[in-house]
């Protein structure tokens, strides 16, 4: 019992809100307002009561548990951490003091199109370095993590217990306690896809959850080693740059984002400097929702007001605005109060700024695309003026809405969104816009897209229509030299593409069913990589097949031997590919 009261004496208020937010730490404040203590001591342990639930307290405190629906810490927990808190004696307050846990910050992340958290912040320089004891605590966390990994390879996702995308969750919690940033969102990240596909979910795709999975095993393995520094635990706020003149932004759209860890709004903006390198800007306001049961999701109303405005960003997005020392990370505007706003006009889009970026050219907008460094939605931003819709439906089978766009040269790509519960009313208002521009051909719009390339083809996710820019009249985009291809090429480019893809296939069928599941082996995708000339690859390959077979009949390889192959085969291939899609993209 010692150790509990040091450690809530040493919990202090920064602490508190790393376990989970400011919201809720603000809301156990208010609940416990003039409610007397109800503590039952336990040895080690204390039982107290809160809200009708019974909070279990434990060291260390980020296995505290509660009677509620939350499998994370809820505010029931923080509640019953500062009503024993209060009941701690000033001479216990002293004690814990050289002992006061270091404060964290809640994370906040952005969406891309198909609601995947961009998860990497822009690095800051950190120089703290890890004691021996501190490496040890990562190492331990992230073999924890991995081992959780490891069982849901062992029974393939299905046969994956329901309770696995929770225990998910409780690794991520144990990844913030010891400030391993980048391992918490990428395990959160998993456990919430996880969590799709147990429900059947539409959105869940099998593709997305291997990529992810492999990415967190890849990030796990390297903090389970010895020689870690701190620089590789990633950092839980972003770090924004100000900038030095004025900044001059036009709203050109919103977002909502839900369904995933994370819900809220996505604001769109042009940067009015047209020499500027970053011309699209975005501002994030998006809260965590991993620890909210389904039913109590979305019931708060987003309402960032940023740069010290007085009103809700929303109500300024018919307003052009020349912002003072604004601080951007990327493309991501901050919403400091340290920025203000210098002056404000009617928001004009059918502007000449505007009418220089839009693409009628599909080309120009791969060559760009390929050409960015991609680090946040801002990047794969892009206004489009297709010249042809050539169909526009919902497919059932894959739950997609598919519009089929044509460009001035007659090339064509599609315009997909996945169905979710809460993308349904703006499918149906695409469906709207796809039947009318049909009917009437001679219809223009223009479109601000995101965009991004899929099995070897360039697509596009549409963030807001637009039936009011004037398009200006065509002109010729002369292609880089860099990216002219020939038809040849392009053959063999998408040869390779699908051998790929069989071999991506093979590990996402393997995911799928696990270890336990034959027919894994297959002397022909070998000999198929070979002669493209992926020995390497296929090196790789037969390795992970025969390790797998081996483990389904009980031999020398372990789930952990197996699952480090499949991530370096899965290494290779995003290698190979990133250079082959932009050769099949082009065409």
């Amino acid at each position: 019992m010692n150790e509990l009261l040091k450690a809530v004496a040493a919990a202090d208020e920064d602490f508190l809100v790393s376990l989970a937010n400011k919201g809720l730490y603000k809301r156990a404040v208010k609940d416990i307002d003039g409610v007397a203590p109800d503590i039952k001591n336990n040895g080690d342990t204390a039982e107290i009561s809160v809200g009708g639930e019974t909070v279990t307290l434990k060291t260390p405190l980020t296995e505290c548990k509660c009677s509620c629906v939350s499998r994370t810490v809820c505010r029931h927990i923080l509640s019953a951490i500062l009503l024993m808190k209060s009941t701690v004696s000033e001479s216990a307050s002293v004690t814990a003091d050289n002992e006061r846990p270091e404060p964290q910050s809640e994370t906040k992340t952005e969406n891309n199109p198909e609601n995947k958290p961009e998860t990497t912040p822009e690095p800051e320089d950190v120089t703290e370095k890890l004691t021996a004891k501190q490496i040890e605590k990562i190492n331990i966390c992230a073999k924890q993590s991995l081992a959780a990994l490891e069982d849901i390879l062992k029974h393939g996702l299905v046969r994956v217990p329901d309770a696995e995308a929770e225990n998910l969750e409780v690794n991520a919690v144990r990844c913030h306690a010891l400030k391993m940033a980048d391992a918490e969102r990428a395990v959160r990240e998993l456990g919430g896809k996880l969590g799709d596909c147990i429900a059947r979910r539409a959105s869940f795709s099998i593709r997305i959850f291997t990529e992810k999975f492999f990415d967190c095993v890849k990030l796990l393995s390297r903090l389970s080693e010895s020689n870690i520094t701190a620089n590789e635990l990633g950092v839980f706020r972003q770090k924004y740059d100000a900038c030095n003149d004025k900044l001059t932004i036009l709203p050109i759209g919103q977002r909502q984002v839900a369904g995933g860890e994370y819900e809220g709004d996505i604001y769109y903006f042009l940067n009015m400097d047209e020499n500027a390198k970053q011309r699209f800007l975005t501002l994030s306001d998006l809260r965590p929702v991993f620890y909210e049961v389904s039913e109590r999701r979305r019931t708060a109303v987003q309402n960032v007001v940023p740069w010290g405005l007085g009103t809700p960003l929303k109500n300024m997005m018919r307003t052009k605005m020349v912002l003072g020392n604004a601080k951007i990370n990327g493309g991501k505007l901050s919403s400091s109060q340290e920025t203000s706003v210098l002056a404000q006009t009617a928001a004009k889009l059918d502007c000449p700024e505007l009418h220089s970026i839009i693409m009628d050219d599909f080309s120009a907008a791969t060559a760009e695309l390929f050409s960015r460094e991609v680090r946040s939605e801002a990047d794969r931003l892009f206004f489009i003026h297709p010249t042809k819709v050539n169909s526009s439906v919902f497919d059932k089978y894959t739950q997609t809405f598919l519009m089929n766009i044509e460009d001035c040269n007659g090339r064509t790509t599609d315009i997909k969104v996945k169905y979710r519960a809460e993308t349904k009313e703006f499918i149906e208002t695409l469906e709207k816009i796809g039947k009318k521009i049909l009917e009437n051909q001679d219809t223009y719009f223009v479109m601000l897209v995101s965009a991004y390339t899929e099995n070897g083809r360039l697509n596009f996710f549409p963030i807001e229509v637009y039936d009011f820019i004037t398009p200006q009249p065509h002109k010729d985009y002369i292609l880089p030299d860099e990216y002219k291809f020939s038809e040849e090429d392009a053959y063999y480019a998408y040869a390779i593409l699908s051998t790929l893809s069989d071999v991506r296939n093979k590990i996402e069928i393997t995911l799928q069913c696990g270890l336990q599941s034959g027919g894994i082996n297959d002397k022909e995708l070998e000999n198929k990589l070979n002669n493209c000339g992926l020995k390497g690859l296929a090196k790789l390959t037969a390795e992970f097949m025969s390790a797998a077979e081996s483990y389904r009949h009980g031999g020398e390889k372990t789930a952990a031997d197996i699952i480090v192959l499949m991530s370096d085969i899965l290494t290779y291939i995003a290698a190979a590919q990133n250079k082959l899609e932009i050769i099949t993209a082009m065409q």
